[in-house]
């Protein structure tokens, strides 16, 4: 009887056990879902709403990536169940409310992020001007050892990096552009009449 007693008391320690990380798997993924459900904070954004002064949100997992106007990138969490609070870890925990409309986030140092495609008489979606022509042959942080490539095909763009791997990307207007690498998001901004790509992770490709 006393056997049989621990095989039960040992049955049901493993049973309590399987239930346990059944439910705390459930809670993660839900967390997770919770947390990619709300995409109103990721684009591209323009600090103080200068276009000159661009700035990005993409998402990593369950987290956001945040590049402001200097190239300085930070997590961004959001703030307990609050869905339009973000706060950025690495900028001193500062925190960011996004407006109701989806057009601005305010942030508790004082700045604002407004959505680029905002003002001018233009709606999301549009390209305005020329976009630049990017095809041939680029250099990574401009040492000709490293030779990268661009092939442009209107508005969409495939890159290949000095090892020669692949990303498919495109323009998100005349001077910025994104690329799709394994599935990680890195966006770029041409500067020096699109003779430089200064990439979100803080490399560039230059020509």
């Amino acid at each position: 009887m006393k056997s049989e007693a621990r095989t039960g008391t040992v049955g049901t320690v493993a049973c309590s056990a399987l239930l346990s990380g059944i439910l705390l798997t459930a809670a993660i993924a839900f967390a997770q879902g919770s947390f990619n459900q709300n995409s109103a904070f990721l684009g591209q954004w323009c600090a103080q709403g200068d276009p000159n002064k661009q700035a990005s949100i993409t998402a990593n997992g369950p987290f956001l990536t945040l590049t402001n106007e200097q190239g300085s990138t930070s997590t961004g969490n959001y703030q307990g169940t609050n869905q339009n609070v973000i706060v950025a870890a690495q900028w001193q925990f500062v925190r960011g409310t996004l407006s109701p409309d989806g057009n601005r986030i305010n942030w508790s140092n004082g700045t604002f992020w407004a959505r680029c495609n905002q003002g001018g008489g233009g709606g999301g979606g549009h390209y305005h001007g020329r976009l630049p022509n990017l095809q041939g042959t680029w250099y990574r942080d401009g040492n000709h050892n490293l030779a990268c490539s661009i092939q442009q095909n209107k508005k969409k763009l495939t890159f290949t990096n000095e090892s020669g791997q692949s990303a498919q990307g495109s323009f998100l207007g005349s001077k910025r552009v994104t690329a799709n690498w394994a599935g990680q998001t890195i966006n770029g901004a041409l500067v020096n009449n699109a003779g430089r790509i200064n990439w979100d992770n803080g490399t560039s490709w230059s020509r």
